[in-house]
């Protein structure tokens, strides 16, 4: 720390007071100030301050007000605030509850009370502080303290210094040291209706701050309260920490984003440790691979946590525990079996095709399956980051992109384009199933020889630093002797059929819509056993004991017979329909005598006798007219009657005469036989049982006349909803659009 300056020689007082060495000399021998012999080449004298009368140190204390010190090298790191006495820059308030414009502060009234220790040698402490106010009033002090002085005020508009401050500032300076110069902080009070307004503005539904200030002046102009300005409710949102302030607005998941996390260290993992698992929608349309409409299909992807190393996919129409399981066995095949399974929660992952103690497929490999906790996918956040990496990316690589990144008005255009190239039958924008499939391909093998910056770096062949990619990060633990657990050659197809248990009756077993028969089930009789089955081939199942040993294979309907033989039950069959035939005659001739019912065609009636039935009973499916003979209805007759005026028959007769006369046989002019002509009502269509609604809408377009009411009222409705939207060119194709 520099010593306080007591002397000065003529030369410097020359500058100091602004006055002639010769004016100084004759001065001070006439007042009789004290000298000191200047020591060093060209002597001379130092006159002592302490000497001099009050004049000239008044004089001298405001020159040096205006002239701050030089900074010297000792001093050269310090906060120059002219004064010989500095701190080293950032030590003064350097507290950790100091913020910058608080330090700044302090540093501000430390360079006031150290100028006072400057001039306070030279007329006192009293008149130091005099000289200070007197030169702040009169904008005299040194550029540093002016500039020092706006700060040191901790006020955001300027102020005057008083006498009353500096003294202030000394005696805490004197007192605590520069910590005690920090500005005094008085605790936030929230006003009284900060809590009514926060209620108004903490909502899911995320108001606004002016309708939460328009509900909070609602409620207390009830009460007859005046309410505060929409600025101040600004003003106090502003003092508030956003997780504070986006509580109520934000819950869950969306909270948990403003707060702290730990991250998961997989620094220690071996590859095939862990794999973890998500499913989603893919962002582009492709052509469904069954009926060729536009859709979206869904993509299941595994992934090695140590390596990052994508090592399963599924592509399929929808998310399924068959999808997954499609995804682990490519996984297991490709990369080896996992220790431990990590997923989240969904109907994919959670279920008894995967987790049944049994015969799941996890407990079958011995995997341990370990979910996340739902609604956190924090937890899983090395598979989210990976599942937008490789699907929006490989989305994005497509004209047929919806995603949220895509411009709006391509997306429209891109719509109109496949929709009318659909329509015209033409080669559509949108990628083919197969086209789709290589597509994800590529982006997987892109994306496993890409460097990740979740991965350690290296120095590569061209001496650069990068991160490994997962292809090479699995290769290095290759290299450390890793051997993954790998499927047994040639079990791969028997590990990997899904199973479930069911129990045997007499050599059957019952499985979904179908039942299964082997002979050698019979030693099973009333025991569980294990089916397993290959999703794309329901005639036949696998069963196996509940402790892994192989049965049999058993086939659907394997020990099934007719009832009866055909033949026998044919016979059956055409002997009732005579017998309804001979009830239906007895009737016919109670009604109109010596009318005939002649049966259709068959091995025993030769074409000779083979004449027409025209009846309405329950037997006219059964008997279709003879293909040979024509049959006279009503309106024969009458086409008869204009055409043929010489038939003995039919002359003079009239319509109501004629109408009797059919009843009975006769013969025509032209060789007709009239028989009962009364009229055959068309056989009404067998409505069948529809799977889906597709079915339904073709059946009732290709048989108008057994709609219903509810049949027109179901269709209206149908060709207002999105499925009819999607499958309209289909239709239009098969013209029942």
């Amino acid at each position: 720390m520099a010593a306080i300056e007591t002397t000065y020689s003529t030369q410097e007082l020359t500058g100091l007071l602004g006055i002639s060495q010769q004016a100084i000399t004759k001065r001070a021998k006439r007042e009789g100030w004290q000298a000191l012999p200047r020591a060093g080449r060209g002597g001379g004298k130092l006159w002592v301050v302490s000497s001099m009368p009050a004049e000239i140190r008044d004089r001298l204390a405001s020159a040096l007000l205006r002239q701050p010190a030089a900074i010297t090298e000792e001093s050269a790191a310090c906060a120059s605030i002219g004064s010989n006495i500095c701190a080293s820059i950032g030590t003064a308030g350097n507290g950790p509850a100091l913020s910058d414009r608080e330090r700044a502060i302090v540093t501000a009234r430390l360079a006031f009370c150290r100028e006072l220790d400057r001039i306070a040698p030279l007329v006192g402490k009293k008149a130091a502080v005099a000289h200070l106010v007197t030169s702040s009033r009169m904008g005299e002090l040194s550029p540093v303290l002016t500039d020092q002085l706006a700060v040191a005020f901790a006020r955001r508009r300027g102020d005057s210094l008083t006498t009353r401050t500096l003294y202030r500032w000394y005696a805490d300076y004197l007192a605590g040291g520069e910590a005690a110069l920090a500005p005094k902080r008085t605790a936030a009070k929230a006003p009284a209706w900060a809590s009514e307004f926060l209620f108004h503005y903490q909502k899911p539904q995320h108001p606004t701050v002016a309708l939460a200030h328009a509900e909070l002046c609602r409620a207390m102009r009830q009460r007859g309260e005046l309410p505060p300005s929409v600025h101040a409710c600004r003003r106090l949102l502003a003092k508030m920490s956003q997780p504070e302030r986006e509580a109520g607005r934000a819950t869950g998941n969306a909270l948990l984003k403003l707060r702290p996390y730990q991250r998961r260290d997989t620094s220690e993992l071996w590859p095939t440790d862990v794999y973890t698992a998500d499913g989603t929608t893919f962002d582009a349309e492709v052509l469904h691979p069954d009926h060729g409409q536009p859709f979206k299909p869904e993509i299941t992807a595994i992934l090695d946590v140590a390596t990052r190393r994508c090592v399963g996919i599924s592509v399929a129409l929808s998310e399924s525990a068959l999808t997954v399981l499609d995804a682990l066995r490519m996984a297991c095949c490709y990369g080896g079996v996992p220790a431990l399974f990590y997923s989240d929660g969904g109907p994919g992952y959670v279920n008894r095709l995967l987790l049944d103690d049994r015969t799941g497929m996890m407990t079958r490999l011995g995997i341990t399956p370990t979910n996340a906790i739902p609604g956190r996918p924090q937890g899983k956040g090395l598979m989210e980051r990976a599942v937008k990496t490789l699907w929006v990316r490989a989305a994005q690589g497509l004209t047929s992109y919806t995603g949220a990144l895509m411009d709006g008005d391509a997306a429209h255009r891109n719509f109109k384009l496949s929709r009318a190239a659909l329509k015209a039958g033409k080669r559509s924008v949108l990628p083919s199933w197969e086209e789709f499939k290589r597509h994800i391909l590529a982006r997987v093998e892109e994306y496993n020889t890409t460097p990740h910056r979740g991965l350690p770096r290296y120095r590569d062949a061209q001496g650069r630093l990068r991160h490994y990619s997962p292809e090479e990060y699995w290769r290095t633990f290759t290299a450390r002797g890793f051997t993954p657990v790998r499927v047994p050659q040639g079990m791969e197809a028997e590990l990997f059929m899904p199973g479930a248990r069911r129990v045997t009756r007499n050599g059957w077993l019952q499985f979904y819509s179908g039942r299964y028969y082997a002979p050698e089930l019979a030693e099973f009789h009333g025991e569980a056993v294990e089916v397993r089955y290959d999703i794309w081939d329901a005639g036949r199942v696998w069963c196996w004991t509940l402790d892994g040993r192989p049965i049999c294979e058993a086939t659907l309907e394997g020990n099934s017979r007719p009832y009866f033989e055909q033949s026998r039950v044919e016979a059956a069959r055409e002997k009732r329909a005579r017998a309804q035939v001979k009830r239906l005659d007895a009737k016919l001739q109670r009604v109109a005598p010596g009318a005939t019912i002649v049966l259709p065609e068959s091995k025993d009636n030769g074409p000779e006798t083979a004449t027409t039935v025209s009846c309405a009973d329950s037997t006219a499916p059964a008997l279709a007219p003879a293909a040979a003979v024509e049959t006279i209805t009503a309106s024969a007759v009458a086409t008869q009657e204009a055409t043929d005026k010489d038939s003995n028959l039919l002359r003079g007769r009239t319509a109501k005469e004629n109408a009797v006369a059919i009843r009975k046989p006769a013969e025509t002019g032209n060789g007709y036989r009239i028989t009962d002509v009364t009229p055959t009502p068309e056989p009404v269509p067998v409505r069948p049982l529809f799977a889906c609604t597709h079915e339904r809408y073709r059946w009732l377009m290709h048989h108008p006349d057994a709609r219903t009411d509810a049949d027109s009222a179901w269709l209206r409705d149908y060709r207002r909803g999105e499925e009819y939207a999607d499958l309209k060119d289909l239709y239009a194709a098969e013209g029942i659009a």
